[in-house]
């Protein structure tokens, strides 16, 4: 199948590659046996195994799995570890180096494939469940098709949880550049999307602007996975006063118009390389109907834009704020002392910038204020971020540390008292890291 018809079925959401995860346990003498995977994904309350049988073909078993009204086909496969070679994954979250020690040591490991049939979180997060109900005490889980490491202690809470987790675990950013100094030059390019049914996403050439490159195509990306967008068609993905606007188009088309001889250019691209050369579409922003590179919008995003979210995805980040909320205020309870640093740095931090005055430990929380003119904005809540100075059962008293765009009567600096129904998301800065609702473990393993 060539990619002409493959950019055709992924646009009617009819291809996508299948999802290959693995997983490693923790106890060098943890046996995969019929009867115990079978029991354990029978004892499961989250899904219902329909029917479980070994595979013909090879030496798996094939699980008929109902979750959510839907059924899902999951191959199981018992693999030698030392065909894996971890080296060859970067790490998607942080990874203790005792789970990792023990992950070597295992002879056997549990490889899991199958198919998005719902959305890609939902999917994603019943592959999960599944590993994890058969390897519940795990040191290690690996993601084939983002080429990624995945912390055992995350994927077990991530598991257990009704919620499922950040897009940004569906894929991996890639960002090459060549070494010509200060005209160097970068090629953001994704991986993992085509298991959610999607073109992977690209940029080539940039030369100015690569952090806010790298953070543009990233929320581009969430955006897709809810409302994937035809080639060509612009859409708005922010806005600064203006909107930033962008549209994709197929790498084959795309890179006419560029040095065969870039990052990412045609000569980087050949029938050995099965990776770079699937269905992937490179963006462009959109101005008054021409496309041109998406760093005419470096400046603008330097600033204070305001990124779309999906509703969606809004909703997510919610439910997950709110459910390990419990664990931001204990932190917050055992380390807060006093507001320490200005809005200034703190709001800097927040978006990348790192500050060394701000000591300490920093508790930050995203709450969605209801905007002036729904119609205008496009949103009935502008999502800002705020330094909590105070948490009184279920109200939260902060301070405002950006500028809102659709709310006249708040200005940047307020403080006030908001009730926990307005929260979306939330930040612990730590003096040596950084904690959010997915990277929360690690302050409590």
């Amino acid at each position: 199948m060539g990619n002409k018809e493959k950019y055709e079925l992924l646009a009617e959401g009819n291809i996508g590659l299948p999802s290959i995860m693995g997983i490693f346990a923790a106890d060098k003498n943890f046996k995969f046996e019929t009867v115990q995977i079978e029991e354990s994904l029978t004892n499961v309350k989250d899904f219902k195994l329909v029917s479980f049988n070994k595979t013909e073909e090879t030496e798996g078993f094939n699980a008929e799995i109902e979750y959510k009204e839907t059924i899902f086909n999951v191959k199981l496969y018992i693999n030698s570890a030392e065909n894996v070679d971890l080296n060859n994954f970067g790490f998607a979250n942080a990874i203790d180096e005792q789970s990792l020690r023990l992950a070597t040591e295992q002879k056997y490991f549990l490889e899991t494939l199958m198919y998005f049939e719902l959305d890609p979180l939902t999917s994603f997060h019943l592959q999960l469940k599944v590993m994890n109900a058969i390897v519940p005490n795990a040191s290690l889980v690996i993601d084939y098709s983002s080429y990624r490491l995945l912390s055992a202690k995350w994927a077990d809470m991530t598991a257990k949880s009704p919620t499922p987790p950040s897009p940004d675990y569906l894929y991996t950013l890639h960002s090459v550049y060549d070494d010509e100094g200060e005209n160097r030059r970068y090629w953001f390019h994704t991986h993992g999307l085509h298991r959610c049914k999607s073109v992977e996403l690209e940029m080539v050439n940039i030369g100015q602007g690569a952090e806010q490159m790298h953070t543009l195509i990233n929320m581009t990306v969430k955006n897709f996975l809810t409302r994937p967008v035809e080639e060509r068609e612009p859409f708005m993905i922010g806005y600064d006063g203006l909107g930033i606007n962008l549209c994709w188009v197929r790498w084959e088309e795309a890179l006419k118009d560029f040095p065969e001889n870039i990052l990412g250019g045609f000569s980087d691209r050949n029938e050995e390389d099965v990776v770079h050369t699937e269905p992937s579409g490179i963006l462009f922003a959109v101005e008054d109907g021409n496309i041109t590179s998406p760093e005419i919008y470096v400046s603008t995003l330097a600033e204070n834009p305001i990124f779309y979210i999906t509703t969606e995805e809004t909703e997510r980040m919610s439910a997950l704020a709110k459910e390990r909320f419990p664990a931001f205020e204990k932190v917050f309870r055992k380390e807060y002392k006093q507001p320490a640093a200005t809005k200034k740095s703190l709001f800097k931090k927040v978006f990348g910038s790192k500050n060394e005055d701000v000591p300490g430990w920093q508790f930050l929380v995203k709450l969605g204020l209801p905007v002036d003119d729904p119609d205008k904005s496009g949103s009935v809540a502008e999502h800002l971020w705020f330094e909590v100075l105070a948490i009184n059962g279920t109200n939260i008293t902060a301070k405002l540390l950006n500028q809102p765009y659709w709310i006249a009567a708040a200005n940047e600096g307020d403080i006030n008292t908001y009730p926990m129904e307005f929260l979306t998301d939330w930040l612990i800065y730590s003096p040596d890291d950084t904690y959010t609702s997915d990277s929360i473990y690690m302050l409590e393993h």
